[in-house]
Order: C-alpha cells, then sequence, then structure tokens
C-alpha cells in the first residue's frame, strides 16, 4: 500500500539555528552539524547556543520520527471527531491550534502534542474528513468553516489571548481568518513533527 507524504522530509532544521557557523561543535558549517544530527553522530546539546527547550524539541523530533504511523495514501476521506480537545489544562493564555478532522491527521497532531506539557487547545475543524492538503484542494478547510468552529467551541469568551496557529498548508487563508475572527493567525509548519522546533520557546518536557 503506498503511503501518504506527511512532509517531515520538509522540516527546516536550518531555520533554528543561528547560523553563525561558529564551528565550536567541530563542524565548519550549521548545516554539517544538522547533517550529523540526523545521522545521530551529534546530539542537540553538542551545540553550545542551543538551549535546554530547543535541544529538547530536536530530540521530540526524533522520537516522532520513530513513532509515526504509517498512514496509507488515502482515495476517500476517514472523518474523525470535531471540535475542541483541551491538553494539558490550558488556560486563558494558552495557544489555539487548529487542524482537520482527519482521523490520521488527528493521530499524528496528537502525537506530536504528546512529546510536551505545554497546554494547548486544539480545534478540529469539519473538513469533510479531508488531510489538510486534500482540504485545501477540496475547499474544506476555509475561513468560514474555521470561524464556525471556533464558534461552537465557545473559546471566544474563554480566552484572553485570542492567537492560533493554522497548518502551514493552509497558509493561504490566513487574512480572511483575521477578517472573520479577528484573531492574530500564525502561520504553521507544513509538517506536523515540525511545531516542536516552531514553538521551542514553550515546547516543555514531559
Amino acid at each position: 500500500m503506498s503511503s501518504a507524504d506527511l512532509y517531515i522530509n520538509e522540516v527546516n532544521f536550518l531555520r533554528y539555528f543561528e547560523r553563525d557557523d561558529c564551528a565550536k561543535c567541530g563542524y565548519l558549517s550549521c548545516a554539517e552539524f544538522i547533517e550529523a544530527l540526523k545521522k545521530k553522530e551529534r546530539e542537540p546539546r553538542d551545540c553550545s547556543l542551543i538551549d535546554r527547550n530547543k535541544a529538547h524539541a530536536f530530540e521530540a523530533i526524533e522520537k516522532i520520527k520513530y513513532l509515526w504511523p504509517e498512514v496509507p495514501l488515502l482515495v476517500h476521506p476517514r472523518p474523525a471527531q470535531t471540535g475542541l480537545v483541551e491538553l494539558n489544562s490550558p488556560n486563558p493564555e494558552s495557544l489555539v491550534l487548529i487542524s482537520g478532522n482527519n482521523e490520521y491527521t488527528e493521530q499524528v497532531l496528537l502525537l506530536v502534542l504528546s512529546t510536551t506539557l505545554c497546554p494547548f487547545f486544539v480545534v478540529f475543524v469539519d473538513t469533510d474528513g479531508n488531510t489538510v492538503d486534500m482540504a485545501m484542494i477540496f475547499q474544506t478547510l476555509t475561513a468560514e468553516r474555521v470561524s464556525e468552529a471556533l464558534r461552537d467551541t465557545g473559546l471566544e469568551g474563554r480566552l484572553k489571548r485570542r492567537e492560533m496557529i493554522i497548518p502551514g498548508l493552509a497558509g493561504s487563508i490566513k487574512g480572511e481568518i483575521e477578517r472573520l475572527t479577528e484573531w492574530k493567525v500564525r502561520v504553521g509548519p507544513k509538517c506536523a513533527a515540525e511545531l516542536p522546533l516552531f514553538l521551542s520557546e514553550m515546547w516543555i518536557p514531559p
């Protein structure tokens, strides 16, 4: 059975380095050090510029890659639950993550979020069971559906910080979501496995 592309090979590790190519790690460049990380010849802590949380984020991605489920290349949608999931006792300052209600998408995202104690509200928007990439093609992940999902959760009345992160593949609807919801919208990474690095300043180890 053919496997779906979960974009894990497109995680851009280099963007999370200081990139001063100081060579203190023994390599001539940050890019060379990253290749050593991928080959498990070095650990994140071998770079003196990587703080504890970011080191954990790199290690979390390696763990995620090991546990990554085999997701079949889907022909038909696989609808799962819609609505709100609260992780690690979120509070009025917690971030809101937006995703679609495909069964495998939800499994993958919750696997990624299991590598942190950071509190999140996760809103699974009804995309008719399509994965995010297919939902963008079939237009089942729209600003209107995101806005409707937020209203249904009642989050607006619970949050002081109205800020959401949408999947990288949904970046084209960022402006429309902001217009409809009046929330701040950040475009996240293309691959969910990159979230630990994208949010490394708050990705608290379990």
